[in-house]
């Protein structure tokens, strides 16, 4: 138990990365940072192709980030990849508005590491018959939340955002789904629509 808690913290550390995403647009700006953003998806697109295709590509960035992948990404696109597709499309779903880039963001940076942590920590109402709690859920909502209220986004909006990234969140993570990519596209979308201010 201590020890997939020590890891998932790792990887959660690992994945507050996204908030360079957060900084770069606001020190560059937007557009800009949307044109570098567009510069980088395809070198870590590149990057992962590589590792999965390359054993010794791929045995050198597991070492290096030391169980931090999961065995699932070791032959998928790893969370790098979907943070930063994700990070990009909240960027472009908010058209430069720095409130909801900063809210859709957060809920990915913090959102998601408070329910994966108080949900190994504290989960026993476990949901769905899956992995993931109702602890964890509601940790992971009220951390959006608050996220989303401290970027200005007014009280009504900040819910539906966080409701719409945590439920992002609960859904299971498969090949195919990745909350990383999704909480800040959710987040974003539910901003856009009823507006952050």
């Amino acid at each position: 138990m201590v020890s997939d808690l020590k890891r998932e913290f790792g990887r959660k550390a690992f994945h507050m990365l996204s908030l360079v995403y957060l900084g770069a647009f606001h020190l560059l700006g937007w557009p800009r940072v949307g044109f570098a953003m567009a510069v980088w998806l395809p070198v870590v697109f590149v990057i992962e192709t590589l590792r999965l295709k390359v054993p010794v590509i791929e045995r050198a960035l597991v070492s290096f980030f030391n169980g931090m992948i999961r065995e699932t990404e070791r032959r998928h696109f790893s969370g790098i990849f979907h943070t930063t597709t994700g990070s990009f499309a909240a960027m472009l779903i908010a058209r430069g508005d720095p409130i909801i880039v900063g809210a859709a963001i957060l809920q990915l940076a913090l959102g998601d590491a408070a329910s994966a942590l108080v949900g190994k920590a504290f989960g026993r109402t476990k949901l769905f018959g899956g992995l993931k709690s109702l602890e964890g859920s509601l940790a992971g909502f009220a951390v959006g939340f608050a996220a989303a209220l401290a970027c200005g986004v007014r009280p009504g909006a900040a819910f539906a955002a966080a409701l719409a990234g945590s439920l992002a969140e609960l859904l299971p993570t498969t090949p195919w789904f990745n909350d990383n990519l999704w909480i800040p596209v959710a987040s974003a979308t539910a901003l856009r629509l009823m507006g952050a201010r």
